[in-house]
């Protein structure tokens, strides 16, 4: 911990009472690093203070746990970031990602913007739009380092980026090793498994549903539909094998679907299921209950197509209250967060997420965590530009939503639902 230097030097004092006020000072240090962000504007007193909003997707659960687990990471990034700036400190707070845009809106007006905002992409564009986030500042140079299907993710309309990419979080099939040798590689080979007794667990949340479109062969008619194009007899055909293999699992006796996500995990920790699709994310909480037993792999292929996760990109975003020299603060740590040594870092340090510099090596033959992560961000570039055309924000995702519940409890065919899709997907947002 750094501590804060006092403006004026104190007359000299006894070795004890020094080696006291010493503790104490780092101590202060510590805690300007480590204070959540909060309504009190003492705060704004503190030098050269970067306040750092984060946001907490609908699957995580804000508590103690979690709030820990992203001071971990603070105090990873920052301790080395203040070998170069000894004198920032960071204050962060966390926050629903869902409410991000009304809460910032809030503190906006309370003259408590943070300088930055740790949130998706998707949540980025959100707040650009609402006029909470400046544009990123970043030269042609400095784009080279990310794959450019995932900045087109963070493009607002005027071409500008929501967002710094940051980091990137995959989908992926977690299992227990003690009930599954080896995990299911195909689609058949999951319904094969759930055949030999073998409980599997899927959620109706929408985004944990995508990946099989990709392995369905149906991701190119998606992306013809919500472009508004007109789709051919093979395209409707492919988008009803999707919805068709949905309503044939649902009808396994051993695969269970389940309202949301974390309802899935905590049926899977508890031992009543032998795999589920999972977040990169949540590894951490899942090796604590499971240790050894937690198995990941990529999500399962179908014959002759790939799986089509939607992996979450990390990113920061500007805050447009800052002072001028906040904003220097926070675009200096933005930029040194996305170097090669601090993003592998993060990768090495957490393995649960993926750098967003592309020239980042990851040791994947050291790790099969690591190498299932990778695999699993090559099977997500194809859903990325289906993730660019419907954000979770977009008005016809409930009704997505709907469609797919209806059809997993029966009350919809697939030739219904797929007349359904299409008139969903070419409706305009």
């Amino acid at each position: 911990m750094g501590q804060i230097v006092p403006s004026m030097a104190p007359p000299p004092a006894p070795q004890q009472p020094r080696r006291r006020r010493d503790r104490l000072l780092r101590l202060l240090g510590g805690l300007a690093l480590l204070v959540p962000l909060g309504g009190c504007t003492l705060g704004r007193e503190l030098p050269n203070v970067v306040y750092l909003a984060i946001g907490a997707n609908k699957d995580q659960l804000i508590n103690a746990e979690l709030k820990q687990e992203f001071q971990d990471q603070l105090l990873k990034v920052g301790a080395r970031y203040r070998q170069i700036h000894p004198d920032t400190h960071f204050q962060f707070g966390v926050y629903p990602e869902d409410q991000m845009v009304e809460v910032m809106r809030q503190r906006s007006r309370s003259g408590l913007a943070p300088d930055l905002l740790l949130v998706n992409g998707d949540t980025a564009l959100r707040l650009r739009q609402a006029g909470l986030v400046d544009p990123f500042p970043i030269r042609k140079d400095q784009l080279a380092i990310f794959n450019e299907e995932e900045l087109g993710r963070l493009r607002s309309p005027d071409g500008r980026l929501a967002g710094l990419p940051l980091l990137v979080q995959t989908q992926l099939g977690c299992f227990n090793r003690q009930r599954l040798s080896e995990p299911p590689a195909t689609l058949q080979e999951l319904l094969n498994a759930t055949a030999n007794g073998h409980p599997m667990g899927l959620s109706l949340d929408l985004y944990y549903l995508f990946w099989i479109v990709g392995s369905t062969g149906a991701l190119p008619a998606i992306d013809k539909a919500v472009l508004g194009q007109p789709l051919n007899p093979a395209d409707r055909q492919a988008l009803t094998g999707w919805l068709a293999w949905l309503q044939n699992a649902s009808n396994q006796q051993r695969v269970t679907f389940f309202p949301d996500q974390p309802t899935a995990e905590a049926e899977f920790k508890a031992g009543r299921l032998d795999w589920i699709p999972c977040r990169s994310i949540v590894l951490r909480q899942l090796r604590r209950v499971m240790g050894n037993t937690l198995g990941v792999a990529p999500l399962p292929d179908g014959e002759g197509h790939r799986a089509s996760p939607v992996n979450r990109l990390r990113v920061l975003a500007l805050g447009r209250s800052s002072s001028a020299a906040g904003r220097r603060r926070a675009l200096a740590f933005s930029f040194y967060s996305v170097n090669p040594l601090t993003q592998r870092t993060l990768t090495l340090g957490s393995s649960t997420v993926l750098p967003a510099n592309r020239f980042v090596t990851v040791p994947v033959q050291s790790s099969q965590v690591l190498a299932a992560m990778v695999a699993a961000a090559n099977q997500g570039l194809q859903a990325n530009s289906l993730v660019t055309l419907v954000h979770t924000n977009d008005p016809r995702i409930p009704r997505l939503q709907s469609l797919l519940t209806q059809l997993v409890f029966g009350e919809a065919s697939p030739n219904g639902a797929t007349t359904e899709l299409i008139r969903i997907l070419q409706a305009r947002p």
